[in-house]
C-alpha cells in the first residue's frame, strides 16, 4: 500500500476547492441538505446551465438559460445542439434524439396547471416545449471547483446524472457493479471506470459491455491510475471525478485514497489538470463534515476537521497498550482505602 506521511494526512487535499457537504446522514435518501441544495434549485439567470429531467438516465439533458421568468411567464431555455459555431459544440446532443423527450414532458403535464407554472423550452430549429420546473437542476459551474460530500448511492448517482455533460471526462474509483458508471457514460464524452476486484470488474463488463472497466488498486498501482487521469484528460475538454469506495471502509481509507488523488495534480510541476469536480460518497466523511458546516453546507475549518478524520484509529494492540497505561494510572494516584 502506499504510504501517506503524518505531513500529508494533515493537510486537505484539494486544498484549493470549495468543500461543501451535499447531503447529510439526517437528509432523506436521495435528496440533498436543505442548506445546500439552493446550489442546484434556486432561481435560474441567463447564462446559466441545466439539466433537464427527461425520466431517463440515457439521455443527455443540459440547456442554456437565456432569460428570466417575467411577469408570471416562465423562463426560455435553448437547448445545445451540434451547432459548430457555438463555442460549446462539445457538449451537445442531437436534436432528434431529444424531440420525443420533449413532447412527452410537454403532453403529460395536466391542462389544469398554469403558464408560470411550465418553462419554455426552445430548440436552435424554432421548437418550442413546455417543462415542469421540478425537472430542472443548475449545473454546477466550473469555477469555483468543488468537492461534494454525500451520504447514500442514490443522491450520489443523482448527482452523476445532472452535473456531467457530453464535453466532460469522468474517472469513476469504486465503480462496483457498474451501475453508476453506466449512467456516467450516457452523459459524457468519455467515462472509464476502476475497481480493485476482479469479480466485480469482469461482472462490470458483462453487465455494461459498453462501459470501459479496468482493475486498478489506486494504492497499490498509482501510476496506474494516473496514467487513467491522463488519458481522461486527452479526450475531454473537462475533467470530473466520482469516489464511492466507501462500503464498509474506515473514513481514514477514504481520506488517503483522496490524498493519492491529489498528488496527481499537485507539486511544483503537475503534468495534470485539475478536476473541476469531484464527488465522494462515504457515510463517514459526510457525517464527519455535517457536524462542521456553515450556513451554506460548506466545510468552514478544513484544516481543523480534515486531521481527525484522515488520521486511523488506533489498532488493537494500541487500544489495549493505552486502556493498561490508563489503569496503572488509575491505580497509582487512587486515594487509599482506609
Amino acid at each position: 500500500m502506499s504510504e501517506v506521511s503524518v505531513e500529508e494526512l494533515c493537510m486537505p487535499p484539494f486544498g484549493a476547492f470549495l468543500w461543501q457537504c451535499a447531503q447529510t446522514p439526517s437528509d432523506k435518501r436521495g435528496t440533498f441538505s436543505s442548506a445546500w441544495q439552493h446550489n442546484l434549485f434556486e432561481f435560474f439567470t441567463p447564462g446559466d446551465i441545466v439539466a433537464v429531467d427527461c425520466r431517463s438516465n440515457n439521455r443527455h439533458c443540459h440547456a442554456l438559460v437565456v432569460d428570466n421568468v417575467k411577469e408570471g411567464y416562465p423562463a426560455s431555455f435553448v437547448w445545445w445542439l451540434n451547432f459548430p459555431s457555438h463555442e460549446r459544440a462539445d457538449s451537445m446532443l442531437q436534436h432528434d434524439e431529444l424531440l420525443p423527450a420533449f413532447l412527452r414532458m410537454s403532453y403529460e403535464l395536466p391542462e389544469s396547471c398554469g403558464l408560470a407554472s411550465r418553462i419554455r423550452l426552445q430548440t436552435f430549429d424554432g421548437h418550442g416545449f413546455l417543462c415542469s420546473p421540478a425537472r430542472v437542476v443548475r449545473v454546477l459551474p466550473a469555477t469555483p471547483p468543488r468537492v461534494l460530500l454525500v451520504h447514500d448511492t442514490v443522491t450520489y448517482r443523482r448527482l452523476a446524472k445532472t452535473q456531467v455533460g457530453k464535453g466532460d471526462g469522468v474517472l469513476e474509483v469504486g465503480s462496483s457493479y457498474g451501475e453508476c458508471t453506466r449512467i456516467l457514460a450516457s452523459h459524457a464524452s468519455s467515462v472509464i471506470g476502476v475497481d480493485n476486484s476482479s469479480e466485480l470488474v469482469e461482472e462490470s463488463r458483462r453487465r455494461c459491455p459498453e462501459c470501459r472497466f479496468e482493475l486498478v488498486d489506486c494504492f497499490q498501482e498509482p501510476e496506474v491510475l494516473r496514467k487513467l487521469c491522463r488519458e481522461m484528460q486527452t479526450e475531454a475538454s473537462n475533467f470530473k471525478m466520482f469516489v464511492d469506495i466507501g462500503g464498509d471502509r474506515m473514513t481514514s481509507v477514504v481520506c488517503q485514497a483522496l490524498i493519492l488523488l491529489n498528488s496527481f495534480w499537485s507539486g511544483s510541476a503537475p503534468q495534470l489538470q485539475q478536476p473541476s469536480l469531484v464527488v465522494v460518497k462515504s457515510e463517514g466523511l459526510a457525517a464527519a463534515a455535517a457536524l462542521h458546516c456553515d450556513s451554506e453546507s460548506s466545510i468552514c475549518d478544513l484544516l481543523d476537521w480534515w486531521p481527525r478524520c484522515a488520521r486511523p484509529p488506533p489498532s488493537t494492540r494500541q487500544r489495549k497498550k493505552r486502556a493498561h497505561t490508563a489503569l496503572l494510572l488509575r491505580q497509582r494516584f487512587s486515594p487509599l482505602e482506609s
